[in-house]
């Protein structure tokens, strides 16, 4: 008999990476959570630090290689290769890379990708490209071309950045969901609508439609997985800070909240 497959939850570090790593960390693992998202810039953060900060608090690491600063693409992609390299030799469990831009040719972005999957497979670790805006997968109208060139690329899916470039919860574009599922290798679970990348509270009855085609398609990527027999898959429920966040007080704990929220609503609502 197969082992039913295990989902992991991850928290992201997001919004908490002003107060001190080691108390966020201790916070996350109480809350139940089998690892973190940290967005890392090796030129930046003493990576090993974090590393040994992540091991002392029994999370798994998961990071996101973060936005590149604007550049010619030859020289964002010297930087892209540069910090990945770095990152990779941290033993992650995954990169969740977020990777080209909107405004370069197929051919520049291409490179990004190449780039990601020799070092993705010098290391053994996976690269996931996000579907985000500005990012070369910023619509699902353009994700196909991707997908004929690179049949082995790994995708971090975030549909909710799809939703608001189309304006729409992709009613006319499910065809393009469909073919994207089987390279989802890991879930932002954030949801979305047709002004903005984030409801403003994904438990309202207002935005139950929204949640509810969310979770059709979170669904139907852990049947994917299901049928593959993959042994885990990795959820992140990603709500974030403000302005994502409606403003007001207590903002960092009702972020944690709406995502310890979504976490719970999935541990209840998927089927796995």
């Amino acid at each position: 008999m197969n082992q039913q497959m295990k989902i992991k939850y991850y928290c992201p570090v997001w919004g908490m990476k002003h107060l001190p790593l080691h108390e966020v960390l201790r916070k996350i693992k109480a809350s139940g959570y089998d690892g973190a998202e940290i967005a890392l810039d090796p030129d930046l953060v003493d990576v090993e630090a974090v590393k040994q900060l992540f091991d002392e608090s029994g999370l798994e690491l998961l990071i996101q290689l973060p936005y590149p600063k604007d550049g010619a693409p030859d020289e964002m992609l010297a930087a892209y290769s540069s910090k990945m390299e770095r990152l990779l030799q941290l033993q992650p469990v995954m990169i969740n890379s977020h990777t080209g831009r909107d405004h370069f040719t197929f051919e520049q972005n291409a490179e990004f990708i190449r780039c990601a999957e020799e070092l993705s497979g010098k290391h053994s670790i996976a690269v996931c490209h996000e579907t985000h805006r500005g990012r070369f997968s910023y619509a699902a109208v353009v994700i196909e071309k991707y997908l004929e060139a690179f049949p082995d690329i790994k995708l971090t899916a975030d549909l909710s950045h799809w939703c608001v470039v189309a304006e729409s919860l992709l009613e006319n574009q499910q065809h393009i969901i469909d073919k994207v599922v089987p390279h989802c290798a890991y879930i932002h679970a954030r949801v979305g609508y047709a002004q903005g990348p984030q409801v403003p509270n994904p438990a309202a009855p207002e935005y139950e439609k929204e949640l509810q085609q969310h979770t059709k398609w979170w669904q139907q990527i852990v049947d994917h997985h299901r049928q593959k027999q993959s042994s885990e898959l990795i959820i992140t429920p990603e709500f974030g800070p403000p302005p994502y966040l409606l403003p007001g007080e207590h903002a960092v704990e009702r972020q944690y909240n709406m995502n310890l929220f979504m976490k719970g609503y999935l541990s209840k609502n998927l089927i796995v």
